[in-house]
């Protein structure tokens, strides 16, 4: 079961990573688009008109998807933002019981971003609701991939809170990571 969890995690980072990539594609192809036409206005005095459609709406979409994928692999590998202050102070009990208390929170927050998402999509693809720029790409597509990303943090949180319950600690919640050791 843990390899298929992990591979879950890895796929879904993957994905995000192929979105911030999509992002450096679209924007340097809008930068170029500009420049061939600043040229060509001051050299030909005409300008081609060249364009990515709606490519800050695709960006903006790659953003999401990228925050939204990344979610499940940094919970678990302990790259987010946590204040260990305290923690680092408790006694093993009552730091199991608050590490106990942190993983429920993850839970109840994925179960609610992914339950929220999903309605906004399901919704969406009811109504018909498309986006406003040039290409109008149904939006229940971006939303049910934000949706994808919101239930891969939730199993995250759910192998981080069984974890913790069978084990005493997780991977995901421990007290000193690479990062906090740079420091």
């Amino acid at each position: 079961m843990r390899k298929i969890l992990d591979s879950l995690y890895s796929i879904s980072a993957g994905l995000a990573a192929i979105s911030l990539v999509s992002i450096a594609v679209i924007v340097f192809g809008q930068v170029v688009f500009n420049t061939i036409d600043y040229v060509a206005l001051h050299l030909f005095d005409q300008s081609f008109g060249l364009l990515i459609p709606s490519y800050s709406l695709f960006s903006g979409y790659a953003l999401g998807f990228a925050t939204f994928l990344s979610l499940g692999l940094g919970l678990r590998k302990a790259v987010h933002i946590r204040v260990t202050l305290v923690e680092s102070r408790m006694s093993a009990p009552i730091r199991r019981g608050s590490l106990t208390l942190i993983a429920l929170v993850g839970v109840g927050m994925g179960v609610l971003f992914t339950y929220s998402l999903g309605v906004l999509a399901y919704e969406s693809f009811l109504w018909g609701d498309r986006a406003s720029g040039l290409v109008k790409v149904p939006l229940w597509i971006p939303q049910s991939v934000l949706c994808v990303g919101a239930a891969v943090f939730l199993v995250a949180a759910l192998d981080t809170l069984v974890e913790i319950l069978r084990t005493g600690r997780s991977e995901a919640l421990v007290i000193e990571s690479v990062a906090e050791e740079a420091l």
